[in-house]
């Protein structure tokens, strides 16, 4: 799969029928050594070990792309579709 963006060496990704793992609308940042998974459309770190730098850099990319990662969750997971908090 394609990622949606590439930051420095970290890939963003959202993947088709990923509700299973994580229970919750969420993409995954993954780089050569380490992977986290950020939870939308809140963007917090739900699980994995990016540090510093690399958090900062994929959430600043997450929040000025916000729509676009909402999006691609609910045309690829329509079944457990991208919610505001407040639902």
């Amino acid at each position: 799969m394609p990622p949606v963006a590439t930051l420095g060496n970290i890939q963003i990704l959202v993947y088709w029928n990923d509700t299973n793992r994580h229970r919750r609308p969420h993409f995954h940042a993954v780089g050569p050594d380490r992977a986290s998974v950020f939870g939308l459309p809140g963007l917090d770190q739900i699980a994995g070990d990016l540090k510093g730098k690399e958090i900062k850099a994929v959430l600043d990319w997450a929040e000025a792309n916000g729509d676009v990662l909402e999006r691609l969750w609910n045309e690829r997971n329509p079944g457990f579709p991208v919610r505001d908090q407040g639902d």
